[in-house]
């Protein structure tokens, strides 16, 4: 499995862009997970992929053949920009406030904001491989409790609340002392 730097998933969403450009087609790409976090919310070291939501504008089959063809061409996996995740995505309760990162009025790239992230995240509960991740998010959306990080979850997935484990995991996270926020990564150039 590769595993992709910030700088990476810019060169591969750089190649996607040109090819979608090229081919004349509109084309709407909404990034979650630890690729969204890379590309726009800290310097995460490195992510297994990109994770998006089902394309609309436009054709998740074109885009998947063409990142098949860049996986191809940079000796990537095929699977290095994928929507298999697009489950995790809340599609009831509070809105997700998308962010662009890149429109030439063809192509669109939004990633999730924060508390989105933060509230998938929570949902996942991975030990481990999401604690570092929950850790940052919480001191970006200013969460200092487990009781605010369960309210912040509702408000995404009405009717549901962290689970046992995502509470001890919040729990601990926040016994370990104040939380401070990580720097931006900066602009993109796609």
């Amino acid at each position: 499995m590769t595993l992709f730097a910030r700088e990476d998933l810019i060169g591969g969403l750089r190649d996607l862009v040109q090819e979608l450009r090229r081919a004349g087609q509109p084309t709407g790409l909404r990034i979650i997970g630890g690729g969204a976090l890379a590309l726009r919310h800290y310097d995460r070291r490195t992510t297994a992929d990109i994770d998006a939501l089902h394309v609309n504008p436009g054709d998740d089959a074109s885009v998947t053949r063409i990142v098949e063809r860049i996986a191809a061409d940079r000796g990537w996996q095929n699977d290095w920009f994928n929507f298999e995740p697009a489950n995790l995505a809340p599609e009831y309760g509070r809105p997700v406030r998308w962010e662009s990162i890149y429109d030439d009025g063809l192509v669109t790239i939004e990633v999730a904001p924060a508390d989105a992230l933060l509230a998938m995240k929570l949902r996942a509960n991975r030990p481990a491989r999401d604690t570092d991740d929950i850790r940052k998010l919480l001191a970006i959306c200013g969460i200092e409790t487990v009781e605010a990080a369960d309210e912040l979850f509702g408000e995404f997935y009405p009717g549901d609340s962290l689970s046992e484990r995502a509470w001890r995991m919040v729990e601990r996270i926040l016994a370990a002392g104040m939380l401070e926020r990580p720097a931006s990564p900066g602009p993109i150039d796609i």
